[in-house]
């Protein structure tokens, strides 16, 4: 996909509407590093709005086991408050 074609093809208002996470809030320096981190296709140097439908795809596309996301963050909780007492 060209940077052209790309920054016309967005998420579709339908798709963001079922995310209930509105990534385009996040600040450009927040959209960079998760495009760098999940090394996400895009133009060299993406407008915002393309950072935002290329994070917001990449999101979206995203299966977790949710049951396994809260545990494992009550798990890493647990370490960080013990961690906390003992220093």
């Amino acid at each position: 996909m060209s940077c052209d074609s790309q920054s016309k093809t967005s998420v579709s208002s339908s798709s963001r509407a079922h995310t209930k996470v509105d990534l385009s809030k996040l600040e450009l320096t927040a959209l960079l590093r998760y495009w760098r981190h999940f090394n996400l296709d895009a133009c060299p140097n993406p407008s915002r709005e393309q950072l935002v439908d290329a994070v917001q795809r990449h999101f979206t596309a995203q299966q977790l086991d949710e049951l396994q996301v809260i545990v494992s963050f009550v798990q890493a909780a647990k370490r960080l408050k013990t961690t906390m007492k003992v220093a």
